[in-house]
């Protein structure tokens, strides 16, 4: 799995809204927040469309806004203003020869898991799981998720993911394991399957986060995984943060107890609490780079293969 070019001071960012719209004024001050920190930037025509109220544009706009990120040779990497909804329906729009030929740091979570994922398995190179300008930059961009996002991107021969300190993830099965990483929005890898983008589970160490859902709809999206063998085939299993998720039947049993009751009698390594999804603050990952997962530590550990990093561009590793 390849890595895309770093993103050097003063280099150009490719801005786009891939799902859902951000208001005029919001997306005035996510340019200016990119602007503050040394970038240049470059507005796709998302960045300032609404259709039906809860999509970005078209689908051809939106589809043709990655394209043209990707095709510009000016720009050095794409980041996602914001999720929502969308992003599955662009989905056989996309270039993926083009993309492949041409990868660049792409950097967002949620309804973005899609791409994320795809770009992994399609286009053969890493994506970052990590936080988007409107979200996550452009009122509360906090040290921890700052540090984090840019030592993950700026990253030579490997990186480590901790938790913020004080915050320590919870062991629900110890051990460690090797593999690629996979995964995201629980909601969005529940609603691939099938697809052509689904990612390949074996030997991974899969990651899994979500907001605003019940108990009740992650256990049957938990269990859907089981049923298709997923969690026979990975190699270790992270959960992130699930903020927001109730148990409506009853509030005494929420999300921690119902994953620790789950999940703690598995026979590969298990991480709970890692502070990466729709949480503030909140970690960065490279999603499809080779990691190590140490459950013992609460710990992820990626590595950068150089040899597989100075391939042609035009070779999927």
């Amino acid at each position: 799995m390849r890595f895309p070019r770093p993103l050097r001071q003063g280099g150009c960012v490719g801005l786009i809204c891939p799902s859902s719209p951000v208001q005029p004024e919001r997306m005035d001050r996510c340019v200016k927040f990119l602007c503050r920190l040394g970038y240049r930037v470059k507005e796709g025509k998302s960045c300032r469309m609404a259709w039906r109220g809860y999509l970005a544009g078209p689908d051809e706009v939106r589809a043709e806004d990655i394209n043209r990120m990707f095709a510009d040779p000016e720009v050095d990497a794409v980041f996602c203003v914001r999720g929502g909804n969308g992003t599955c329906r662009i989905m056989t729009l996309l270039d993926y020869e083009m993309i492949r030929r041409n990868p660049k740091i792409f950097v967002g979570y949620s309804d973005v898991t899609n791409l994320l994922l795809a770009f992994n398995r399609l286009c053969g190179f890493v994506t970052y799981h990590g936080p988007m300008v409107s979200s996550n930059m452009a009122d509360h961009y906090d040290e921890y998720t700052r540090l984090s996002f840019e030592g993950l991107l700026a990253m030579k021969n490997e990186w480590e993911f901790r938790n913020p300190p004080g915050m320590p993830p919870v062991v629900l099965t110890a051990g460690a394991a090797r593999g690629q990483l996979t995964g995201g929005n629980l909601s969005l890898v529940s609603d691939m399957l099938g697809t052509f983008y689904m990612p390949d589970f074996r030997g991974k160490i899969l990651f899994l986060e979500d907001i605003g859902e019940r108990v009740a709809n992650v256990d049957r999206m938990l269990w859907q995984l089981r049923h298709l063998g997923v969690f026979e085939q990975i190699a270790g299993l992270v959960f992130g943060d699930f903020a927001d998720s109730v148990n409506n039947y009853d509030e005494s049993y929420g999300i921690n107890s119902y994953l620790r009751d789950e999940f703690c009698r598995m026979n590969i390594p298990v991480l709970c609490g890692l502070k990466a999804g729709h949480c503030f603050p909140t970690g960065s990952l490279a999603m499809g780079a080779e990691c190590e997962l140490d459950a013992d530590r609460g710990t992820l550990r990626f590595f950068r293969e150089q040899e597989k990093d100075c391939a042609v561009w035009g070779n999927v590793v």
